[in-house]
């Protein structure tokens, strides 16, 4: 795996490889940057008040501090480095990693530049902190940053082996721990598997409009343009390049499983693609309160680190997935009624009676209650925090984990889609003709045939693999 820089313009993809294990490099240009930058803020806040370095924070604020910067930077770290629940998984702190170094070399904190080759030997040695699910609120990811930096100095163990830093001072203490890191990251995550799952969708899609004998009309340039709406554009086109040459259609006209597909999973391409776009936007600035302007050598107290903006593209992303759920719901009883194929209930062989794959479709509706649970727009809620000082919360944190909920749900139901869609092919006795659907079903032949009433929980889990190769024929 190629060397990743992390110099402040990475990208989502960037970030994705850093979660997987990809070694990087911070330029010496960003890291002389951030240093001249640190040198500056520390005359500018000896000049002015300057919230958490001169002062306390939250309901503090108007606290000055009198005694060292290295007691307070310390006594502010161990103070917020809380957090609860179970620990998150390597990746998602390694995401987290990622973007905190990438906004860094903003230059905008005034963190000491030590701190980003701290981070970058963490990372490049995968000793990582330990993080846990609960602390955030969605203006600042305050306890997995603060416990990263108590990581850091020694002062709580890594996961390998970790040359410990000096204490820090307030110069670098909040300026660190001032970020959303963990949910940029976490949402990078996200959108890099649903991404996956948007054009694994569109073959699975394929695989049952094909075993359906439906109808392509529903794909014509003229059927995008009344559709009227994003997205559209993109999941018609996907589908008609799988389904080349067209068939005879069965029906004049088809149930909405099969006619409103590239409505509905259009409008979740675009909500993904707008979910995308603000993870990019916020993953490379500095966000950092108080922010240090550079240029005109001022100190800039602000808000800019209340998500709001990524929360609700979050919960658009998941309400967009939701309302796809029905629509696979409905291919999967098509696949079912015999009405439809001219074969037994529930694709079922053997002897009369058998189940087939009714418990999939179950199967299916459990994970569709999942997705529309997680649906509930975080962005909703609100809380008021540290005697008043805070009186809102954009809960975008909850927003990711809520997503990161919608990603396995939706797996499991595009892979109920896959088993059914590959048995009514193989039943009917369909052949594909070379291409891109033809390269799908080869691969969808790695689910096996045998028809009779079985377990189907192992043909379920190899579905949900073969969901990421299909994202790509």
């Amino acid at each position: 795996m190629p060397m990743i820089e992390l110099g402040g313009s990475a990208g989502l993809a960037d970030v994705v490889a850093v979660a997987d294990g990809g070694r990087v490099r911070v330029p010496d240009a960003a890291i002389e940057a951030v240093g001249r930058a640190h040198e500056l803020t520390r005359r500018l806040s000896a000049e002015v008040p300057t919230y958490g370095r001169t002062t306390g924070v939250g309901a503090n604020k108007s606290a000055a501090v009198v005694d060292d910067a290295a007691a307070h930077g310390l006594r502010l770290l161990r103070s917020h480095a809380v957090d609860a629940g179970p620990e998150l998984p390597e990746r998602a702190v390694r995401a987290m990693l990622a973007v905190r170094l990438n906004q860094l070399c903003a230059a905008g904190s005034g963190v000491d530049p030590a701190v980003l080759g701290a981070l970058e030997g963490m990372l490049n040695g995968n000793a990582l902190p330990t993080v846990r699910a609960h602390a955030s609120i969605g203006t600042g990811d305050l306890g997995a940053l603060a416990g990263t930096a108590l990581t850091l100095m020694g002062e709580r163990p890594a996961t390998g082996p970790l040359e410990p830093m000096g204490p820090w001072s307030s110069d670098s203490a909040l300026p660190f721990i001032s970020s959303n890191a963990l949910t940029i990251g976490r949402t990078c995550l996200v959108v890099d598997t649903l991404s996956r799952l948007d054009r694994a969708a569109a073959a699975v899609y394929a695989l049952s409009f094909r075993g359906l004998d439906g109808n392509t009309s529903v794909l014509s340039p003229a059927a995008v343009r009344a559709a009227a709406a994003p997205g559209v554009d993109v999941v018609a086109e996907r589908v008609r390049r799988l389904l080349e040459p067209a068939v005879e259609p069965a029906r004049i006209q088809d149930a909405f499983g099969l006619r409103t597909f590239p409505i509905s999973q259009g409008a979740f391409t675009h909500a993904l693609g707008t979910l995308a776009e603000q993870a990019g936007r916020v993953l490379g600035v500095a966000q950092e309160n108080p922010l240090f302007d550079l240029a005109g050598e001022t100190v800039v107290h602000h808000g800019a680190f209340h998500q709001a903006a990524l929360g609700l593209a979050l919960d658009g992303c998941n309400l967009a997935l939701a309302q796809t759920g029905p629509l696979v719901m409905s291919r999967i009883a098509m696949i079912n009624e015999p009405a439809l194929t001219g074969l037994r209930p529930f694709l079922a062989t053997g002897q009369e009676g058998a189940s087939g794959l009714m418990m999939v479709e179950y199967v299916a509706a459990s994970a569709l209650g999942e997705l529309r649970a997680a649906a509930q727009p975080a962005s909703l809620g609100s809380v008021a925090l540290s005697r008043g000082a805070e009186e809102d919360a954009s809960f975008a944190s909850q927003a990711v984990v809520q997503a990161e909920r919608a990603v396995d749900a939706y797996r499991t139901l595009l892979a109920c889609e896959l088993v059914g869609a590959v048995r009514l092919l193989r039943q009917r006795g369909v052949v594909l003709p070379a291409g891109p659907l033809g390269d799908a079903f080869e691969l969808a032949a790695a689910l096996p045939s045998d028809d009779v009433d079985r377990d189907l929980r192992d043909d379920l889990d190899l579905a949900q693999k073969l969901l990421d190769a299909l994202a790509w024929v």
